[in-house]
C-alpha cells in the first residue's frame, strides 16, 4: 500500500472526479471534471448554490458514495481501494439533528467512541468539558436545545481523534450568537490539534470567517479557487459603489466597471478601485437624475458568491 509523497501537503486530492446518477430512463451528472487540491492543516470551503454538487462531492471524499469515473485520494488513500484506511482517520458533522435522541448527550459520545474501537470513559468526559457540555451530561439529546444539539454533534466528530473532519452546514439554523460561538470553537480546535477542515455552507460570513482557502462549484464543476482576496482579484472585483438616484437609470456601459447590480432605482458597480472610478461613474449617473446617496464599500465573499453563482 503506497502513501504519495504530497499527502504531507494536501489532504485531499481529486482528479478528474466524475459521478453520473443513472436510472432505467434518464441520467444525470451530479459532478463533472473535478480537480481539486485541499491543502493540510487548514480551514477549506466548499461553496455553491443549492444543486451545485457540494453535497455529492463531500460525500464522495467521506466515502459515503462511489465516484463514477477519476480518482481521489484522502490522507494519502485510495477512496475506492482503501476506505477502511481513510474512516479510520475522518469523521463528519452536519447541521442536521442526526444522534440518537433517546440517549443522554455523555451515552452518545461513549456508543460513537465504541464504534471507532476507543474504550476511553476519560476521553468522552473530555469532550463534553471541550464543548461546555458539563450541565447536559445526563441530559437526552431529544431534549436539548438546538444549539446544544449542535455542540455534541460537532463533540461526536472528534471521537476517534480524526485528521480530517469534514463540516456540512455545522451552523445551520442556530440564533447568530450561538453560531459565532461555535464558529470560534471550529477555529479554536483546528488551530490547536492542527487538523484539515472541510466545510459546506450557506453563510458567506462564516466562510469568511474561517476558510483558509475556497472552492466555488456550480452546475457540477469547480469554477474558482483560491484563498479571499485571491479570489476577489480573480474577478477583478474589488469595491463596490452603491448610488441611489431619484429617477429611472438605463443600463449603462461605463470604464473600469466589472459589473453592475441593479435594485430598483439603485444601482451597485464592482470597479477594481473604488478611489480611481467613484466620479466618472457619479458623472455619468448624475446625467439621468439627482443623486440621493452614494456608499462605498470592500468586496466581500457575499459579492463574489452572487457573481460565480450567474
Amino acid at each position: 500500500m503506497s502513501i504519495p509523497q504530497n499527502f504531507a501537503m494536501h489532504s485531499i486530492v481529486c482528479e478528474d472526479v466524475w459521478m453520473v446518477y443513472r436510472s432505467l430512463f434518464s441520467e444525470k451528472v451530479a459532478l463533472s471534471g473535478i480537480y481539486l487540491k485541499i491543502p493540510s492543516n487548514r480551514i477549506y470551503g466548499i461553496l455553491g448554490p443549492n444543486g451545485a454538487g457540494k453535497t455529492t462531492l463531500i460525500s464522495l471524499m467521506a466515502t459515503l458514495l462511489r465516484q463514477t469515473k477519476g480518482r481521489i485520494e484522502v490522507l494519502g488513500y485510495d477512496t475506492l481501494r482503501e476506505l477502511k484506511e481513510i474512516r479510520k482517520r475522518i469523521n463528519i458533522a452536519s447541521g442536521n439533528p442526526n444522534l440518537i435522541w433517546s440517549l443522554t448527550v455523555y451515552e452518545n459520545l461513549r456508543y460513537y467512541s465504541l464504534l471507532y474501537g476507543i474504550n476511553d470513559k476519560k476521553a468522552v468526559e473530555e469532550l463534553i468539558r471541550e464543548f461546555e457540555l458539563e450541565e447536559f451530561r445526563d441530559v437526552e439529546f431529544n431534549r436539548l436545545s438546538t444549539g446544544n444539539k449542535q455542540k455534541l454533534i460537532l463533540a461526536r466528530a472528534f471521537v476517534n481523534d480524526p485528521e480530517l473532519v469534514f463540516l456540512d452546514e455545522p451552523t445551520k439554523g442556530l440564533d447568530p450568537p450561538v453560531a459565532r460561538r461555535l464558529r470560534e470553537k471550529i477555529r479554536s480546535l483546528q488551530k490547536e490539534l492542527g487538523i484539515t477542515v472541510v466545510l459546506t455552507t450557506h453563510y458567506m460570513s462564516e466562510a469568511e470567517m474561517l476558510c483558509d482557502r475556497i472552492a466555488f462549484i456550480n452546475r457540477g464543476k469547480i469554477v474558482a479557487e483560491g484563498t479571499k482576496e485571491e479570489l476577489k482579484r480573480m474577478l477583478k472585483m474589488r469595491d463596490k459603489i452603491t448610488i441611489e438616484i431619484d429617477a429611472n437609470i438605463p443600463n449603462l456601459s461605463i470604464e473600469g466597471v466589472f459589473a453592475v447590480e441593479r435594485d430598483g432605482n439603485q444601482l451597485s458597480f464592482y470597479v477594481d478601485s473604488a478611489e480611481a472610478r467613484i466620479w466618472d461613474i457619479a458623472k455619468e449617473v448624475a446625467r439621468f437624475g439627482r443623486i440621493k446617496n452614494i456608499s462605498v464599500k470592500e468586496v466581500d465573499l457575499e459579492d463574489v458568491f452572487n457573481e460565480l453563482a450567474k
